[in-house]
This record gives structure tokens, sequence and C-alpha cells, in this order.
């Protein structure tokens, strides 16, 4: 017979209560005591902050009010005394999650475990009844799918919220008396939860499925329904609107959102039935189009915000009747093609409008002076629009409750206007100036004027003069951006002390000095510092070690001088470290490997010396994603080779005119750079590792360390110019990311590892200037490169250089027999006529896209070329040449959200649509007989001819009399690759090389 399970104490207690007759309300306090000890034994397995220290077993017998005096616990009033709500949210506790003991308490009506770290899939959950009213268990880690009816048993449950969590499905049909649903920032795609929530009859009045995965098109609402609050944002739901979404949704609907899918189609007479009672539409970030707004949207006017942003497609002119709105606060037309003046008659919604954000249009003109009556008015976004005059001062000033202003992207001229705002507008917390063409200085005393002010955003103006040391006085300031303007003099101290300091942009300019050495000395806020391209010398600053939330620092492109400090390693939240073209000295710090969060580290043009630390490749497989994500970016691309030093140089890019960058020297100093933009995205969620190193140009001796090899997500490797020896590490096969790899001028001996064939995505390799030898390996990509990245090794031989074994006598040729002859004419004939059938293929294709190009060309007298953009037509005579070798008509095409994975195409070219510019002297262009028969002024014109005529070239190159000079198969689907990648052409996509691919929608982002 088995032994019976022990006694707890717990049920002791409870035996010894009931043999001395104590009262029931003590009883209940004991069980409901132990239920609560319960809860903690099964669920909570950490508690770091020992928050529930004071829920301990008491002896305090009949009087006793435990548990009603533990912490998150609270009680109804005595004489009953029992527990009525429990919250424990944001206290950091972490375990499975049981809910069962909690769930038997029978008054406990409102649950709050959220933000903490409970796990587990939640299909444990009782069945008996409770007394639950509200359930709060967002932010946790829960997954999986709920169970069916969850918590159904629950008879007076109305409220539930289960978001933040990584939830698949699941959790129909709901509970009866089930009021409010919060499923949102879930991994959600079940599309019965779907079809249920929409079409089924309950009882719910407020669904928030928002920033999940659902898919397809999107379902009625069913007649029975009683939603007033739906929102759907976020997710990947795409089709055309349902016709009836708002016609026939219940009367008392007050808020609808959809943003951020993928819904398309005309919605210029949208049925809106009555609307009556709708006070927030959210319809931004769509794929929606129009010539004008939908009139019907009038029928809804109670709306209190409408937004339309970010749709792309509707255009026209700004419709007056949105003036009927009489109870409008918030209005968002951001990122369409609105045309046009800002309309006079908006300014009839003054007496409701809090805030109005019409950025990232065509609009032209000046805001209408009758906007100064706007007295409500707290935010106002004009940005990126063709905006023009001194509206700033004459209308804009004259609102004083106003608290955002954002202008930039504009075509604003003269003087800045700081002084103005400062004077009529008090309560400013953000100004934002930047991509205009203001003049002048920084007023001495805005602070003192602005005392509310946050964030201080002036780039890419022409602002000359010197940083006023009165911008420390600012105490609320969090961000200052005052870069590529003309700024001259020192960095204040006043103002890197300011306590609340996060981000502090001021590079491309003139300043000169030290970098004074108090950086956090009164708070470690600060999270950017880039103050790169200017004329800083000295040393850089111990303090600087101090900031410990620090993510990006740039002091590159100065004269800084010295080692770098001891005690980088502390901080581990930094991503990005560009500390090239300086004059830096020392060895590299081995503790940089310790930042677990550096994925990014320039230090090349400097003086360092010593052995590469092979503890900089310590933080792979450590590195976690997502703390630099959203960051805006330009990448410059060196495409000169080693002939320049650095693989590219990555610029903090907010609030920056494309065209003005292509302005900036350091584009220039090599004979073919490009320019690209774009988002940080991390390709990695966990367990990454840099992506970007680049030593190069500097004085390191020894061997390359093989850990770098374990860099299993680094992208770029410069090496070049130093004096490293020995051997290519094998380990470096295992390096499957990378894209651009060069070693160039150094002294290594040896062979170049086969495994390095197995890089499928190197795009770039060079180590000319060495002491290798050997042939080189024959698979991937290594025999797709030109002979130059080999050049001045003696030893190596194989494509693209001679053959192995291959004598300079008889010639330049090597001996072979009469039949070794006629096999390799029958081999070249055969691959001649091979290469001749695809090629004369793929010439068909291109015919055939000629034709239908040409279809709707105007016909001139000469040619006359069409360049695509974006929305617009540019017209040119094909026999003018582009004045400039930066093509500034490239601006106007759309920017793609690049991905950190994308930097391993930026050695091989990226998409056309992200190329913002290029400069230097145009790309080398090997030499070849083809421009004996075809007139070189073609390969000026940017048409479908012109990619005729590369296809042409090719073909000319295969047929070569000269064997040895004829392309192998390789290389020439290596050229049909960049020839793809350097037009807007896609017939080629399926074609690569070794059949591999880079699949982008295998992306991950953070």
């Amino acid at each position: 017979m088995a032994a019976s399970p022990p006694f707890t104490a717990a049920a002791v207690y409870l035996m010894l209560l009931v043999l001395f007759r104590v009262p029931a309300p003590a009883i209940a306090v004991a069980e409901e005591a132990a239920a609560l000890l319960a809860f903690r034994r099964a669920s909570v397995a950490d508690d770091p902050d020992d928050a529930l220290a004071s829920w301990l077993p008491d002896a305090g017998g009949a009087n006793s009010t435990a548990p009603c005096s533990w912490d998150g616990i609270s009680c109804s009033p005595p004489p009953d005394g029992r527990v009525t709500a429990i919250d424990l949210s944001g206290m950091g506790l972490a375990g499975e999650l049981r809910l069962d003991a909690l769930l038997a308490l029978p008054a406990l009506q409102r649950l709050d475990l959220s933000g903490n770290a409970f796990y587990g899939n939640l299909s444990h959950a009782s069945s008996s009844s409770c007394a639950l009213v509200d359930l709060d268990i967002s932010s946790n880690a829960f997954i999986g799918t709920l169970p069916p009816s969850f918590l159904a048993s629950c008879g007076a449950l109305r409220s539930m919220n289960l978001s933040r969590n990584s939830l698949v499905g699941g959790g129909f049909p709901f509970a009866p008396s089930l009021r409010s649903l919060d499923l949102s920032r879930n991994r959600l795609a079940d599309a019965g939860l779907l079809n249920y929530s929409f079409t089924g009859c309950h009882g719910l009045s407020y669904l928030n499925l928002s920033a999940n995965l659902f898919a397809g098109r999107l379902p009625e609402l069913a007649a029975c329904s009683v939603v007033t609050a739906l929102d759907m944002s976020w997710n990947h739901m795409s089709g055309a609107l349902p016709a009836r979404l708002v016609a026939r949704a219940p009367a008392n609907l007050t808020y609808l959102s959809i943003a951020g899918n993928n819904f398309t189609g005309d919605v210029s007479r949208y049925d809106f039935g009555g609307c009556a009672n709708l006070t927030v539409l959210d319809w931004s970030y769509n794929g929606l189009s129009s010539t004008r707004l939908p009139p019907g949207l009038t029928n809804c006017r109670r709306l209190e915000m409408l937004d339309l942003s970010g749709n792309k497609l509707l255009s026209g002119a700004i419709p007056t009747f949105l003036t009927s709105f009489s109870l409008l606060r918030r209005l968002a037309l951001a990122g369409n093609e609105f045309t046009g003046t800002i309309p006079a008659e908006l300014s009839l919604l003054c007496g409701t409008i809090v805030e109005l954000d019409l950025s990232s249009n065509r609009l032209v003109g000046a805001l209408p002076a009758s906007f100064a009556k706007c007295k409500s008015l707290e935010v106002l976004d004009l940005g990126g629009n063709q905006l023009t005059g001194d509206f700033v001062a004459s209308v804009i000033s004259t609102i004083s409750s106003l608290r955002e202003l954002r202008l930039s992207f504009n075509n604003i001229t003269g003087a800045n206007p700081l002084p103005v705002l400062a004077a009529g507008c008090p309560l400013l917390e953000v100004i934002d100036l930047g991509s205009n063409e203001l003049e002048g200085e920084i007023m001495p005393d805005l602070c003192s004027s602005l005392p509310l002010l946050r964030k201080l955003l002036l780039p890419n103006n022409y602002l000359n003069g010197t940083v006023p040391p009165s911008l420390g006085d600012c105490a609320n300031l969090e961000s200052i951006d005052l870069s590529f303007n003309l700024l001259v003099g020192k960095i204040p101290p006043e103002m890197i002390m300011l306590p609340k300091l996060v981000d502090l942009v001021m590079w491309a300019n003139c300043l000169s000095g030290e970098i004074p050495d108090v950086l956090c000395s009164n708070g470690t806020t600060l999270e950017t510092l880039v103050i790169s391209y200017n004329n800083f010398t000295g040393s850089i600053p111990w303090s600087i070690t101090t900031c410990v939330n620090l993510i990006w620092v740039s002091l590159s492109g100065n004269r800084l001088t010295g080692n770098v400090p001891h005690g980088f390693s502390k901080l581990q939240k930094l991503a990005i470290l560009q500390l090239n073209k300086n004059l830096l000295s020392g060895h590299v710090p081995a503790e940089l490997g310790s930042c677990n969060n550096l994925i990014w580290l320039d230090l090349n043009s400097n003086s360092f010396t010593g052995t590469i630390p092979s503890q900089l490749a310590g933080q792979a497989g450590l590195v976690p994603g997502g703390i630099v994500s959203g960051k805006q970016f330009a990448f410059l691309r060196n495409e000169a080779g080693n002939i320049c030093p650095g693989a590219g140089v990555l610029f903090e890019f907010f609030g920056i005119r494309p065209e003005r960058l292509a302005e900036f020297p350091a584009v220039h100093l090599c004979p073919s750079t490009r320019i690209y933009t774009g988002t940080t995205v991390y390709t990695f969620s966990n367990n990454g590792s840099m992506i970007f190193l680049d030593l190069s140009y500097n004085g390191l001796t020894g061997a390359i360390p093989g850990s770098l090899g374990d860099m299993m997500y680094l992208q770029v490797l410069n090496l070049g110019h130093n004096e490293l020896n020995g051997t290519i590490p094998d380990a470096f096969e295992k390096l499957k990311s990378i894209g651009a790899l060069d070693l160039s001028n150094n002294q290594l001996s040896g062979g170049i590892p086969p495994g390095l064939g197995g890089l499928n995505f190197l795009a770039d390799f060079d180590v000319s200037n060495n002491n290798l030898t050997g042939p080189i390996p024959s698979s991937g990509q290594l025999t797709t490169f030109l002979p130059s990245r080999y050049d001045n090794n003696s030893g190596l031989c194989g494509i693209p250089l001679p053959p192995c074994g291959h004598s300079p006598l008889w010639g330049g040729r090597p001996q072979v027999s009469a039949d070794g002859r006629r096999k390799v004419i029958g081999a070249s004939i055969l691959v001649g006529v091979a290469l001749s059938v695809l090629i004369l293929l793929l010439l068909l294709v291109t015919l055939c896209k000629l034709r239908e190009n040409q279809k709707t060309e105007v016909m001139r007298t000469g040619y006359v070329e069409s360049l695509p953009t974006s929305g617009t037509l540019s017209w040119k005579l094909s026999g003018v040449h582009e004045p400039l070798s930066i093509n500034v008509a490239t601006f106007e095409k759309p920017l793609r959200k690049l991905t950190f994975a994308h930097l391993l195409e930026a050695t091989n070219g990226f998409s056309a649509e992200t190329l913002i510019g290029s400069g230097g002297f145009g790309e080398m262009v090997k030499e070849n007989r083809s421009r004996e028969i075809f007139d070189p002024t073609l390969t000026d014109r940017k048409s479908g001819e012109e990619e005729l005529y590369q296809y042409l070239k090719i073909a000319c190159e295969c047929l070569d009399d000269r064997p040895n000079r004829r392309p192998t198969m390789i290389q020439v689907m290596a050229m049909f690759k960049e020839l793809q990648l350097d037009s807007d052409s896609d017939f080629l996509d399926g074609f690569s090389i070794n059949s591999s691919t880079i699949d982008e929608s295998a992306e991950k982002s953070m």
C-alpha cells in the first residue's frame, strides 16, 4: 500500500484552525493565503527583486489580516476581508504560469500579471467557475494556441488583455460575458479566430487584433455585431476593402483602424453609410488610391481623428470639404501625392484642430495667413513638401499654443527663424527645420525663451558662427542635430553636460579643438554621439567610457591622436563604433570583442600597430538583434577597389538631403563611389555577430587570427594595406554571409583556401599584392573576379590568371600536341556555339521588351530618352551628356528599405531603386574589341538600347577569335548578373551563379 502524502504546513494550519473552532473569516483568510502561496510555489521560479518577500505564512491567529497586507493584494473591507484584486504587474517575475490556484479565490475580480516573464501555453487554465471580471496578462512570454472557450467558465469576465505575447491562435468562441478583448502584438494568424471575431454573434464591444500576422481579405462585420472599437492595424491583410465595412458596421461604431496593411483599390467613391458615431478613422499606410478623397466621408460628422497618411497614391488638391468636420482634432494626410497649395479654407478647423500633418506631399506655396488664428494647434508637420516664403515668421510665430513644429525638407530660405519662434511660441518642445536653406547664427538666448525645448533639429542648412554655450541652459534638451552646416569653433562643455541629452549629432561642420572630457558627467542618457568629419584634435576623451548607454559613436574623419582609451568593454549597448580616418595609434583594443552588441567596427586609415587580437571575435554568437533598429543611414560604397581606403563609410542620415550628401567631399575622394540610403533592420534576432569589420590602411602585423571565421554574420571584412603575414585562415570558409573580403597589400603567403569557393554571397574579393602561391580554387565565385584582384602574387595561377604550368617560352603559349589542339579547338567551338544560342535567346527577350517599351515612346527628330522616376517623367536628348557624374535624376527614385543584409550587396551593386548618387570619374570598363564595331556614344545612354548593346558586347567577347580572351561560362553569368543589377531589368532574375540566390523574403527584422 502506498504511503500517504505528507501533510503540508498549510494543511496542518487549516486542521488546527478547525480543531480550535476559529471563526469563519479567519478560516477564509487562511484558505486564501494557502492558495496564494501555492500559486507562488507553482508559478514564480524567479523573483529577482524580492517583490513577493512579504508573502509569508502568518501566525496572527483569528485577528490576522494576512494576506491582505501582502504586496500586490487588495481585499474587501472587514469583516469579509476577501481577496478581490491581485496586481503583480511589472515586478519582473518569471516562471510557468499556473492560474488554477488564483482562479479558485472566490472573490477575485481583478488579476493583473502584466509586464513579467511568465510563460507557458495557458492550456491548463481551470474550467471551474471563477469570479474574474478583468484579466490582464499582457507583456509576458506566452506561446501556442489558446484553448477553445478560454476562461468561458468565468461567468462575469468582461475584459481580457493578452497582448504582447507570442500566441498563434485559438481562444474562441468567446465567453458570453466578454466585452473587451485585446490580442494585439502577438503572432496570430488563425483564420478561424479572425472569421469568428468578425462574423460571430458575440458580445464584444472592443476588439483589438493589431500587430499580428493575419493575412488575406478582411471579412465584413456580422449584422449582429455590437462592436464599437475595432483595430486591425499592422497585419498583412490585403485586397480591396470590403465595400460595406463601414456602411454596414454597427451604428455605434466609434473607432476603426486598418492602418499598416496592404489594402489596395480606388476609394474615391467608397460608401461610408451613415457613420454617425464614428470618431476615429485610421486608414494610413496602405496602398489605397484616389484622385480625390471620397465625398462620403462628409457623413462622418463626428470625426475627431482622420488619418489617411502613407497611401502614396492619394492625389489631387486637398479637399475643402474637410472643414465640415467641426469636431476634428487630428488630421493626418502625410505621405501621399497631394498637390497645389494648402487651402485657406482648411483654417476653418482652427477652432478644434490640435494636430495637423500634411508632410511628405507635393504642396507648394506658403501656409495661409488665416492659420494664425489656430490658437489650439499644438502639432504642425509640413515637412517634405516644396513650401516657400516667410510664413514661419508671419504666421507660425503667432500660434502661441504650438508645441511641435516640423518643417524639414522644404525650400525655406533666408535667416533662420529661431528668434521669432522663441518670441511667439514659448511652449515649443520640438523644432525641426532641417534640409532647408536657412542662414545665420544660432541665437544665444534660445533656452531662456524656450525652457521646454526637447529637440533642436537644424541639419543640412547653412548656419554659421559658433555653437552657443547657452544651449547648456536647456535643461530638457534631449536631441541636438546641427550636422551639415558651416559651424566653427569648439563644442561647448555646457552642452555636453546636459542631464537629459540622448542624441548629439554635429557631423560635417568645421568644428575644431579638443572634445571636452566631460561626457556623461551629469547623467548617462547619451545614446548617439556623431561628430565625425570636423577638425577635432587631441585624444579620445576618457569620459566616453562612462557613457554606458551609448549605441552609435562616430568620431571618424577628424585629427584625433593617441590610443583608444581603456574601458570600452563597459559599453555593452555599443552597436556602431567608427574611429576611421584619424591619427590614432597603439594597439587595436582586444576588449572591443567584449561589447556584446557591437556589429559595426571601422578603424581604417589610422596608425594602429601590433597584431589583430583574436579576442575581437569574442562576441560572435552573442549579439542580440534590435538595439540599433530603425536608424536612418547612408552607405558610401567604395567601388574603386583597394586604391581607396576602406570598403565604405556609414553615415547617420536623419534629416539630410541626398543631393547635399552627394556634394560632400568624402564622396569624391575615390574615382568611383555610390551612395545608398535605408533604415537599419537586423537580419538576426539573437546569436548574431559583427557584420562589418574594417582594419585596413594601418600598420598591423602578424597572422590573421582564425577566430574571425567565427563571425557567422560578417558581411564586410577589410584587412588590406597592412603588414600582415602568414596564411589566409582556413576558418574563413565559415564566413557564409561574407560579401566583401579584402586582404590585399599585405605579406600573406601560401595558397587560397579551397573552402573560400563555397562562399556563395562573395561579391568582392581582393588578395592582390601579397606572396600567395598555388591554383585559384575553381569552385564558386573566385574565378569570376577580374585578374587585377589577384595581381602581384607571382605564384598564383588558374582562372582568371594564366593556367597553372604555363610557361613563358614558345611565344607565351604552352606546348600541346596536334590532338590536344584539335580538342581545344573543338571544345572552343562547342562552347562558342552554346554561348551564341544563349545570347540569341536573351537578345530575343530583350527585343520583345524594347518593342513593348517603345509602343508609347514619343518620336522626335532625334532620339529622345525617357527616364522613369517616382511619379514624374524627365526628358533629355540622347546626344546631351549628363552635366555631372552624380545623376541627380536618380534622387527621385523611391528608396527601398535596406537591411544590414543588403550591405553584402553593396560590394556588387545594390538595387537601382536605392541608388541616390554616384561620384568620381565613372566606372572602370575593361577594354575589349567591341569598341571597334560599336559606336561608343551608345554607352552614354541609359535606355533599353544600351541594354541591348551590353548584351551584344558580351556576345562579341564570347566569339573573340582569340580563345584565351573568351570568358568562361561562369564569367559570362557573372557579367549577366552585373548587367542586371545595373539596370531595372528583371527577366534574368532566375539566373544565379552556382544556383545561389538571396531570398529577401526570408529576412528577419527585429
